[in-house]
């Protein structure tokens, strides 16, 4: 190291914090994901506008209130904003559906009860993980009438819903919504039955990145977790044989009606317009 009183405590805390940190994380914890590089970029960015002549603890204190804030505004308060635009949305008598399990759906729906908006809600879920699970406990004990049912009875109750309200791990900026797999399917279904499909997703999960598929850059997850019963307990041994658990899938932007976001209800196409605005204002989406 050099001399204390010559050394660049920003450069210090960037190359032996900062990246250390985020390779362990994304290594030892789950894979790189959108909404964890950008506020890594945001953190970064954030020590680098530090004045050098600032004491270290001065410092930190700074950076502490900053990431505190940034989870306010970019994660808490945004989760209030999608309630209050995606709430116009939702009329008494509707019959909703949504997938898996989602932070900011589930605020929605319970800013739509406490605004006493009469309403029923059919969760879908599908196996391994069972996520909408989750989402079912939350809606009982908000007291929301609710319906349960996996992912191959959605053809069945698709007939009597009156709009699909799901959320997204990243939004994608050729406007391909990024989200949990089955979410695709279920857009797909919906708009074929001219059911309007809206994307409650916090503006930190853009992306300047353009997916056309689900293969590329998608997660893994145990492929062990597929198996049910006996049949394929030693699937291993079975030649040419390969059990493919994946975690995530790609919805094309013509599946979807409208995302919404803390700034509002955009389409699709205006993802990259969005993307290009926060660039002027957030150092984290350059």
């Amino acid at each position: 190291y050099p001399p204390a009183e010559t050394m660049d405590f920003r450069s210090h805390l960037d190359h032996f914090v900062l990246k250390p940190s985020f390779t362990f994380w994304t290594t030892r914890c789950r894979p790189h994901s959108v909404s964890m590089g950008n506020a890594f970029t945001f953190l970064k960015a954030a020590v680098a506008s530090l004045s050098r002549d600032l004491p270290l603890e001065e410092a930190k204190e700074i950076l502490k209130e900053t990431i505190d804030r940034y989870l306010l505004e970019r994660i808490e308060y945004a989760g209030r904003a999608i309630a209050d635009h995606a709430m116009t949305k939702i009329e008494n008598g509707d019959v909703i559906l949504t997938f898996g399990h989602s932070t900011a759906v589930s605020v929605l729906l319970k800013t739509a009860k406490a605004k006493q908006i009469n309403f029923y809600v059919w969760v879908v879920d599908s196996r391994p993980l069972f996520e909408g699970k989750t989402m079912l406990q939350t809606l009982r004990q908000a007291d929301i009438p609710c319906g349960y049912i996996e992912f191959n009875a959605l053809t069945y109750v698709m007939q009597r819903v009156t709009k699909v309200f799901l959320g997204a791990s990243a939004l994608m900026s050729n406007g391909s919504i990024y989200g949990r797999v089955g979410s695709a399917g279920v857009a797909l279904l919906a708009k074929d039955k001219h059911i309007p499909v809206l994307i409650c997703c916090e503006t930190y999960k853009i992306s300047n990145k353009v997916q056309l598929e689900s293969i590329t850059q998608n997660e893994l997850g145990n492929p062990d977790a597929l198996i049910q019963g006996e049949s394929l307990k030693n699937w291993r041994d079975i030649p040419n044989l390969k059990l493919l658990n994946l975690l995530y899938d790609v919805t094309p932007a013509e599946f979807v009606t409208g995302i919404v976001t803390e700034v509002g209800i955009i389409p699709p196409t205006s993802i990259a317009v969005l993307l290009r605005e926060m660039n002027l204002q957030d150092p984290a989406y350059s």
